[in-house]
């Protein structure tokens, strides 16, 4: 999967339904929100240009990115994930000062 997943409330409307109406896997929604996480601080640092991930990164690449920054920060695993994916991201893709 290349690029930025369908963010359109039309596709979460369906998803967060069936999410109140239980027909979700918790193995599933924890991944959910892993990438939801991530795609949530990108978005909001996108917003205020502090990450700005190649149109042509996927989801699988993010993912790696922060597991592997994280991987290098052992002493940091108490701190909230967001802070750990916003400092991944934004040291691997910082937006251009032009």
């Amino acid at each position: 999967m290349n690029g930025m997943p369908d963010l359109t409330t039309a596709r979460f409307n369906v998803v967060c339904s069936e999410i109140v109406e239980g027909k979700t896997q918790e193995g599933n929604f924890n991944q959910g929100l892993c990438i939801g996480i991530i795609l949530g601080v990108e978005d909001n640092a996108h917003y205020d240009k502090k990450i700005c991930v190649p149109q042509n990164i996927g989801i699988k690449e993010r993912v790696q990115v922060v597991r592997s920054y994280i991987t290098s920060q052992p002493n940091r695993m108490n701190e909230a994930f967001a802070s750990l994916v916003f400092d991944a991201m934004s040291e691997k893709w910082p937006c251009s000062s032009k």
